[in-house]
């Protein structure tokens, strides 16, 4: 049996096609998920048609995503307890078919680093989707580029998107994929419809936002927000209302550098509702390694 772990939609959307080549294929896993992005995750199943979760660890923070590092602790305190309770049964449940188990992880998040520790210690191998990517600088991104490194001790089998990604790796099994599965992700999303028609005509611009280094930062998020908000005075930008994002522009008192033509906020969508949107628009500003 096959235990996979993840924690937001990001993790999700590229692990959605490798899920469902499993069950096409006849094969089974465990649908685990610590929820850091707890909203969107049910909806994203469904339209991946993929089951819901048999476990979650947590909820978020009290039902919503995680927003401020002040989330972490309660959040991080939850998974924890859930695993313990739940430890010997997801050993039994991984067994249960009598196949070697395995335990995959994907991305670089705190739930990647999470699940590969979980896999540890139920003594399953666990297996690395999206594996070797570097920055090379433990500072940038953080801490995306500690927790890849973390994930690379644990795991045992990675699967590379890339000969340079494959190239950064050094011990266990290594397996080439040749691309990143968000190529298979995008495919799925051309069956969706277009949600284009809600917004202003084209030209427009897209923004999504939502890095740790930047949203730490308030004067580099005041002076971030000033240019776009300058730029959309020329070509509009839609502005995606991540959850953490807003936190932060609340908690910075920055919501006066928004408005209703040059730069506007828009609903986070979900990931077949911003692809059409992202194909519609004339560019994109973005700290987002799965919208680049």
């Amino acid at each position: 049996m096959i235990g996979v772990v993840y924690g937001t939609t990001g993790e999700l959307i590229k692990l959605g096609p490798v899920l469902r080549g499993i069950q096409e294929r006849g094969g089974r896993f465990l649908n685990l998920t610590t929820a850091q992005q707890v909203t969107q995750i049910p909806g994203l199943l469904g339209q991946f048609e993929l089951p819901q979760p048999d476990v979650y660890f947590a909820h978020g923070r009290g039902g919503r995503d995680l927003r401020r590092n002040a989330d972490i602790p309660i959040w991080f305190s939850s998974v924890a307890r859930s695993f313990i309770r739940t430890r010997s049964r997801l050993k039994r449940e991984l067994e249960s078919d009598g196949k070697p188990p395995l335990m995959l992880v994907h991305g670089d998040t705190m739930t990647t680093v999470l699940g590969a520790c979980m896999g540890r210690l139920l003594g399953v191998p666990v297996a690395h989707i999206e594996s070797g990517l570097r920055s090379f600088d433990l500072r940038h991104p953080f801490p995306e580029e500690l927790n890849r490194r973390l994930t690379s001790k644990v795991a045992g089998i990675h699967y590379a998107p890339g000969a340079w990604a494959a190239g950064n790796l050094t011990s266990g099994e290594v397996v080439n994929t040749g691309s990143n599965t968000i190529a298979d992700s995008l495919g799925l999303s051309l069956l969706a419809v277009d949600a284009g028609a809600r917004f202003p005509p084209e030209p427009f611009g897209l923004v999504s936002l939502h890095r740790f280094e930047l949203l730490k930062d308030g004067p580099l998020l005041r002076a971030t927000l000033e240019l776009l908000a300058d730029a959309g005075r020329r070509t509009p930008l839609l502005f995606v209302d991540h959850p953490v994002t807003v936190a932060a522009i609340e908690g910075f008192g920055l919501t006066g550098l928004f408005d209703d033509r040059a730069l506007v906020r828009v609903p986070r969508m979900s990931f077949f509702e911003f692809v059409p949107l992202m194909r519609r628009s004339s560019f994109i500003v973005t700290d987002s390694g799965g919208s680049q």
